[in-house]
């Protein structure tokens, strides 16, 4: 009901999140009009924004000597050694009434049994994204066995999950679509020739559904459902329809009316169910929805989501300070494992949220730092070799524990693992935009002429970055080369040995000129250190603390810990650069002067040292008691 003034406290939809009454959410509707927007718009109307790069959906090889390709070779290390197809279809045939063939082991409990069909989903996103760049018969050969056992499967109305659509559990209806939908997307990207029919006949069962109104509200994170639907539309079945079912049934006009205004609370108390990480996933599909129609009220929205995510839940290293179950207040920014912040999955959907704006505006390199942040210190860290995949990302103590099971992180994990290649480049009409320094090559058609471009380095470890054109003829052509906003200076860049532009940090500089067979660019990205004082949760009284990033990595200090579980170093902050002094046998690792029990290390090579990434810093520290 209304208080006096007019707000209402919406209560017991947050009480699986641990919120008090004085705690939740307020906003000035009836709890009635925490719904979707209930109608949908006509298509004649929509103006589609054209995205102004593609993001590349094969055509690139990552070299051996980079840090992605071992990566990649791990995640189809993992996939061939989690589950067996027939693991994976047993709820499948389950549903469908056929007898599946014996299995070694049981149904995971909760990741299996109550997100049924979610496994075979990880695999498909996992195996898919990674067959676009590298041909592995065995993964190609489950993958396609798998889809066909789901084919086999698939009801006469055109349905093909695994949980009976009658009685879906827990979050099937949202979590177990949505990876289901993104597998079949990327099996169809990697050339299995059944996977977009079975999605779109599925599609066409789904936007009739009779349980279509009860979606939003449907248990837990019931909005990450959305971007299964803008997803489909924007692959080459969608149709309108689509896009319309996710309008009517997904998008929440109060909710952008919040985020427009960028109201933290809108976040981190999210008054439908719970608030999590999650909330990204259906900002990349509100995001769809500008791009799709051209409702400005869309991008409004996610710039404000951009804004409040960044400014609030971004740990320096980009890490993320929104999880579940917990409170998870602005600039909380917890370090203590116990607090369980950091999921990968979290991460990966920033990765791809600034993906889209990327695609929209690459001129703004803001977009394409966030990816690499994520990246180098969240994404590939959390592997753990063929094993598994860390769950959480904590700040200090020891790393998180490894699953092997078919979690969430490991979900978005193996996606993220297999579409690494997509985010060093992005093609333009015009020309290429070089994002990232991964050693790597790609070959695409510019003005419809075929170019390679190979990019050789040995970034992070060393900062020099070239660049050498292969083309059958002479092109015009606009080849733009991010310019990091992390670099601590200008960067020169030669053409052959000769000055040729000289870039700005934070921007993309741009080369247009007739481009001949073997020209070569260089450059050097200069990586100098940056400091984040910590104001978060987990202070120490009378004491300091810091976040070192050297380029776009996290450092760590590792070592032995104190009671606090951090790190003292007794030096002038703005000494930085004298008092760490690079090992020559170790690149991107520091001693620390006058500290011989502690070593300055990237986060990303962390691996079961303990380790503190805000200890305490300066010369003036109190007393511990």
């Amino acid at each position: 009901m209304r208080t006096e003034t007019g707000w209402i406290v919406v209560a017991g939809l947050l009480s699986a999140a641990g919120m008090t009454r004085a705690e939740t959410f307020r906003y000035d509707l009836p709890k009635s009009e925490y719904n979707s927007r209930q109608s949908v718009s006509d298509p004649a109307t929509w103006k589609p924004v054209p995205d102004q790069v593609a993001v590349p959906t094969g055509g690139v090889t990552v070299a051996d000597a980079g840090l992605f390709k071992p990566v990649m070779e791990n995640n189809i290390g993992y996939l061939l050694k989690s589950f067996s197809v027939n693991h994976m279809l047993a709820p499948f045939r389950q549903r469908a009434g056929i007898t599946n063939p014996p299995d070694d082991r049981a149904q995971v409990g909760f990741w299996e049994t109550k997100l049924r069909g979610a496994c075979a989903g990880r695999f498909m996103m996992g195996a898919g994204n990674t067959l676009r760049w590298i041909e592995h018969p065995e993964l190609r050969k489950r993958l396609n066995e798998l889809i066909d056992g789901i084919e086999n499967c698939r009801g006469t109305n055109g349905y093909i999950l695994a949980y009976p659509c009658e009685q879906p559990l827990s979050e099937e209806p949202n979590y177990a679509r949505a990876w289901f939908t993104h597998g079949l997307i990327e099996a169809a990207i990697a050339g299995n020739p059944k996977a977009y029919g079975l999605l779109r006949g599925h599609a066409d069962w789904f936007n009739h559904w009779d349980l279509l109104p009860k979606l939003l509200h449907w248990q837990t994170n019931s909005h990450q459902g959305h971007i299964a639907s803008t997803r489909t539309y924007f692959s080459p079945i969608g149709k309108p329809e689509d896009l319309q079912v996710a309008e009517k049934y997904y998008v929440c006009d109060w909710w952008m009316d919040e985020l427009i205004k960028r109201h933290p609370d809108i976040v981190w108390k999210y008054p439908l169910d719970r608030p999590h990480s999650y909330e990204i996933t259906s900002f990349e599909a509100y995001l769809d929805h500008y791009r799709a129609t051209g409702d400005e009220k869309y991008l409004d929205a996610m710039l404000g989501a951009w804004d409040l995510i960044h400014d609030n839940w971004l740990y320096a290293g980009g890490n993320l300070a929104l999880c579940e179950h917990e409170k998870y207040p602005p600039k909380s920014y917890y370090l203590s494992p116990k607090m369980h912040t950091g999921e990968l999955c979290g991460s990966v959907f920033w990765i791809k949220f600034n993906q889209r704006f990327h695609q929209l505006y690459p001129e703004q390199e803001k977009y394409t730092a966030e990816i690499e942040k994520s990246l180098y210190n969240v994404g590939l860290q959390s592997q753990a070799g063929t094993g598994g995949v860390h769950y959480h990302n904590a700040m200090q103590e020891k790393k998180y524990d490894v699953r092997c099971y078919n979690s969430c992180c490991e979900g978005q994990g193996t996606r993220l693992y297999g579409s690494l290649p997509e985010y060093v480049y992005s093609i333009a009409k015009d020309g290429v935009y070089v994002n990232l320094y991964e050693p790597s090559s790609i070959r695409c058609s510019v003005f419809g002429k075929p170019v390679t471009l190979a990019l050789d380095s040995r970034f992070p470890f060393q900062p020099h970055v070239a660049l050498r054109l292969a083309i059958l003829e002479p092109i015009r052509m606009n080849l733009r080369i991010r310019i990091p906003s992390w670099a601590c200076e200008d960067v020169p860049l030669t053409l052959n040995g000769k000055p040729i532009a000289t870039g700005k940090p934070g921007t993309y500089a741009s080369i247009e000129r007739v481009w001949n067979d073997g020209d070569t660019v260089r450059f050097t990205v200069p990586m100098g250190f940056r400091i984040t004082h910590y104001e978060g949760a987990d202070q120490i009284a009378g004491h300091e603390r810091y976040a070192i990033e050297y380029g776009p990595l996290l450092m760590a200090v590792t070592g032995p810990l104190d009671n606090d579980f951090a790190v003292t170093i007794p030096q002038a902050l703005q000494d930085v650069q004298k008092w760490l002094t690079p090992r020559k046998d170790q690149p991107l690792c520091f001693d620390i002067a006058g500290d011989a029990q502690h070593v300055y290390m990237p986060y990303l090579l962390v691996k079961n040292q303990s380790f503190c990434t805000y200890p305490v810093i300066g010369p003036h520290t109190v007393t511990r008691q």
